[in-house]
């Protein structure tokens, strides 16, 4: 009886745990891409420096799929995820593509909360090479 008892804690504390480190996944969708320090538009080019520097700058090891479509890895540890960023001169995205040991469950739509953390340093990184 006593054995059942602690084998239920434990998987009742997993199952807490899990719930407090998962959060709701982040995207990040159209986020507008500024002007240049000189007022003048961006192009194509100038977007993909910066999220490639953007990358760089936080770890994501990231390789262009085709014109306006750059994926992002990053592993920390043994946990690993990939993301998608789609750009134009006007706008980028960055969505989740996959990970690895990150507790993603897709019908719930949640993540490890370093995920979203890892997302936000990185669209913050982007963000502040866009107006270099």
């Amino acid at each position: 009886m006593i054995k059942l008892r602690n084998i239920s804690l434990v998987v009742l504390s997993s199952a807490l745990l899990a719930a407090c480190t998962s959060h709701p996944l982040m995207n990040v969708y159209d986020r507008t891409v500024p002007n240049r320090y000189d007022g003048q538009p961006q192009t194509s080019a100038t977007v993909e420096k910066a999220i490639f520097t953007g990358c760089l700058d936080k770890g994501w090891v990231c390789r262009e799929v085709t014109p306006g479509h750059i994926e992002a890895s990053i592993s920390v540890r043994k946990h690993r995820a990939t993301a998608d960023i789609n750009y134009s001169e006007k706008s980028y995205s960055i969505a989740y593509k996959d990970s690895y040991l990150l507790d993603y469950n897709g019908r719930k739509n949640t993540i490890h909360r370093n995920y979203n953390r890892w997302i936000n340093n990185l669209e913050q990184a982007i963000s502040k090479n866009l107006v270099m």
